[in-house]
């Protein structure tokens, strides 16, 4: 996991100052959690489980889970 996370941050890009490296990494690492499908959920991404949950018992959630995701404005 470390070598994937060096070879798609401080290998393909040049950063100012730490700040922006901390900020790229964390940002690849919760694009990356995001779309990782995992054996534990049929192959299927986190998001994609809960989503099927949410179609299928909304009473279960306090808030939809659309409204935790990043978008592009954030």
């Amino acid at each position: 996991m470390v070598r994937t996370i060096k070879d798609a941050t401080v290998k393909s890009f040049h950063y100012a100052s730490i700040q922006d490296l901390r900020r790229h990494v964390s940002d690849w690492l919760i694009a990356h959690n995001f779309a990782k499908q995992l054996t534990a959920l049929k192959f299927r991404a986190p998001y994609e489980a809960i989503k099927e949950i949410w179609n299928s018992k909304p009473d279960a959630f306090i808030v939809q889970p659309s409204h935790h995701i990043s978008g592009p404005n954030t």
